[in-house]
């Protein structure tokens, strides 16, 4: 890396530690899982036309299921459309320091999610600062080094698509935090 780059990641780290001691307890501490979460957040990277189309078709099948969605995509281009069913944030609203701005990020930040899914094969830092901020009570994502961001992480190889993080997800969310009856002795 270069001198650059090495201070622009010193002022993220800075600017992430400063905002997370700030940042308030997700309200109604409780067991959350896929099944009882009723508000769930999708943070997404909607440059390309493929990854849009399963992130949209997966967020109507959880509506189906009667769960509120709210999704969040990045534009990796400087697009500025009014066209698309969700909200975002693209490259010109990352600052230097690679921190999400924009007055759709910090409502997003600031919802009280049960459950907050980052549906990325890969880490981006930005969509990493937004998850370590989020006030939800469940936050899942891609595998980083950085453990702060999410309470459940997905590894997959890389040449695993979005699905199969998908799938994943669902499968781990599925068994976690779940009643069991007690065994008959």
């Amino acid at each position: 890396m270069n001198v650059i780059q090495n201070i622009r990641n010193w002022a993220y780290r800075r600017s992430l530690k400063q905002q997370l001691r700030h940042r308030p307890e997700p309200t109604g501490k409780s067991k959350v899982n896929l099944n009882n979460a009723v508000t769930v957040g999708i943070l997404f990277d909607a440059t390309e036309l493929s990854v849009r189309d399963i992130v949209l078709a997966y967020a109507e099948k959880l509506r189906k299921q009667g769960k509120r969605i709210k999704l969040m995509g990045y534009f990796d281009d400087p697009t500025d459309s009014e066209n698309y069913p969700f909200d975002y944030y693209n490259r010109k609203q990352v600052d230097w320091a690679y921190r999400p701005t924009g007055e759709l990020v910090q409502s997003f930040i600031k919802q009280d999610f049960d459950l907050l899914m980052n549906i990325n094969t890969g880490s981006l830092i930005h969509t990493e600062y937004i998850a370590a901020l989020s006030r939800a009570k469940l936050r899942v994502g891609p595998c980083t080094e950085h453990t702060y961001c999410y309470d459940l992480m997905i590894d997959l190889s890389p040449r695993a698509g979005l699905k199969q993080f998908i799938e994943q997800a669902e499968a781990l969310l599925g068994k976690t935090n779940i009643q069991h009856e007690a065994a008959p002795v």
